[in-house]
């Protein structure tokens, strides 16, 4: 492999990396809201209310979290590329 290709394979990873974390921490979000709706069910004996209200913030902030992101990303990408 040259050195060349090297770089420019380094750089896509550089450049996809951001993207592939969004589908972890979208994950985290969304698991993180069901346990803590799923524990304060068990608190409360409410049980399966506010671990679905959770699952529904989970995604919902997940969703913003992830959208606002990818705006983030567009915007630097869209700058870097007007700087060349």
């Amino acid at each position: 492999m040259k050195l060349g290709d090297l770089n420019s394979l380094v750089r896509a990873y550089r450049e996809a990396t951001p993207f592939l974390a969004l589908g972890i921490q979208f994950a985290a979000i969304v698991v993180l809201t069901f346990f803590l709706g799923k524990w304060v069910d068990e608190k409360l004996n409410t049980k399966p209310w506010l671990m679905l209200f959770g699952i529904f913030v989970g995604i919902s902030a997940g969703f913003y979290h992830f959208f606002k992101t990818v705006n983030e990303i567009s915007k630097k990408s869209k700058k870097d590329d007007d700087e060349i």
